[in-house]
């Protein structure tokens, strides 16, 4: 079955792709970031899937795990309780680990709490180390623009809390904190873009509510605040877990990266002693998209290493 039990007795869903035997890799465990599920990895997944088995969540709150909601404040302590019991109801050995964005947040924290003595190579796409900027880090989240973008998402987050709190269905929400949400999120995912025209895609599917409601479904609507929220409230800091990895690390860095300053990823190879970095020169927050094929490429070396 696609869907497995979690610990605390949800449902999330997984997709097993590829041989579950006669193969001498390990499976890749693929998780995606925020507003993203697991069929965005399948175009790349497919051509590899013959010879190489894949484990793809999505993460509680998206595509078709949206319903399954969150039970505890930090998403990632969430999301990484969630990765050990996929690995435990796969019965799973060793694995490749890759994670963007968010996925890769888990996927550090997960070996941080887990260990990563079964992580034989893992994979950081487009991710900081850190998510909020402070004296000493100046690379975190829109990097320069921070405060502004983030002042703004708290506020949306202050006036939708008392219908999160009431329960409230998205249909029942006043309109124009609809039309502030989408718009949030509508800056939010063309900043991952570096295109001009997938900037203004981003944000016209976004002021489209019937176009998006199918891309992102709203039944389960807090979930995408819960994690704004999250990201706002936890000071989400990575770097003392990096020199303790004791698993080869492949880093995928998105140089045009308006999301996470590339200059702040790079520094992930100062931390830790077997780091090794894939620059994508024209790419922002989003390689899958704007390098496709180099992406696609470098997930086989993956798959092969």
């Amino acid at each position: 079955m696609p869907f497995i039990q979690t610990r605390d007795g949800q449902s999330l869903f997984v997709r097993d792709i590829g041989p579950v035997s006669g193969t001498d890799q390990p499976p890749i465990v693929l998780l995606h970031g925020f507003g993203m599920q697991s069929a965005h990895w399948l175009p790349f997944v497919y051509p590899l899937a013959r010879k190489q088995r894949f484990i793809i969540p999505d993460l509680r709150g998206f595509g078709r795990s949206h319903q399954t909601r969150h039970n505890r404040d930090c998403v990632i302590s969430n999301y990484a309780d969630d990765l050990a019991d996929i690995v435990a109801h796969f019965k799973l050995g060793k694995i490749k680990l890759a994670g963007i964005s968010m996925g890769a947040f888990v996927a550090l924290h997960y070996q941080s709490v887990y260990g990563d003595a079964h992580v034989c190579h893992y994979l950081h796409i487009d991710q900081s180390p850190k998510c909020l900027n402070d004296e000493t880090w100046h690379w975190g989240l829109f990097g320069q623009a921070q405060q502004v973008r983030l002042d703004n998402a708290k506020s949306l987050i202050e006036d939708l809390q008392l219908f999160i709190d009431q329960q409230v269905s998205y249909e029942d929400l006043p309109k124009h904190l609809r039309k502030r949400l989408w718009e949030n999120l509508g800056d939010f995912f063309s900043s991952a873009m570096s295109k001009p025209w997938h900037k203004q895609l981003a944000q016209s599917i976004c002021r489209e509510e019937r176009l998006i409601k199918h891309l992102m479904p709203v039944q389960n609507w807090p979930s995408y605040i819960h994690c704004l929220k999250a990201y706002l409230d936890q000071n989400y800091d990575m770097r003392d877990i990096l020199p303790n990895l004791q698993t080869r690390l492949s880093m995928i860095v998105g140089m045009k990266s308006e999301m996470y300053p590339c200059g702040g990823q790079l520094r992930i190879a100062d931390q830790h002693p077997n780091c090794r970095i894939i620059p994508f020169t024209r790419s922002g927050h989003t390689p899958l998209i704007d390098q496709p094929l180099l992406f696609l490429k470098e997930l086989r070396s993956f798959a092969q290493s």
